[in-house]
């Protein structure tokens, strides 16, 4: 990979994680938009796996089918964080375990993971459908 690859990936990751900060932050003004839904494989927020997929979609977009995995890898360091935080925090408040934070996110979790795949590959294909075509 060439720098200006690298470049053009660690541009298509900020401008993703960017775009999921803001957007998360502005739906937590819209009236309804955390209901989080409880199923059999633990609690889902559709809002937040929207806004993640919006997000790696232009990560995608930006940075082309190698962003695919930094998406899916971007995604993966964030809920390590996130449930490192849950439990520093969790143990102050109430026992909290890794396998009771990890149960009660993991459809979070799983939906988050194929949000951001998904998101990454719709922007990755509609950056090669706007490519000029080569096959002249």
């Amino acid at each position: 990979m060439n720098e200006s690859s690298m470049k053009r990936l660690l541009i298509a990751s900020l401008a993703a994680l960017l775009v999921m900060g803001l957007l998360a932050l502005a739906s937590a003004y819209i009236p309804g938009a955390k209901n989080m839904t409880a199923g059999a494989l633990g609690h889902v927020d559709p809002v937040n796996s929207l806004v993640t997929a919006i997000a790696m979609c232009l990560g995608g977009y930006l940075g082309g089918k190698r962003f695919i995995l930094v998406a899916l890898l971007l995604m993966v360091v964030m809920w390590i964080a996130t449930i490192i935080v849950m439990l520093q925090v969790g143990v102050q408040v109430e026992a909290k375990t890794l396998g009771s934070v990890l149960a009660y996110n993991r459809s979070q979790i799983l939906f988050s993971l194929l949000a951001a795949t998904a998101g990454a590959a719709i922007g990755a294909w509609l950056q090669m459908k706007r490519a000029p075509s080569q096959a002249h």
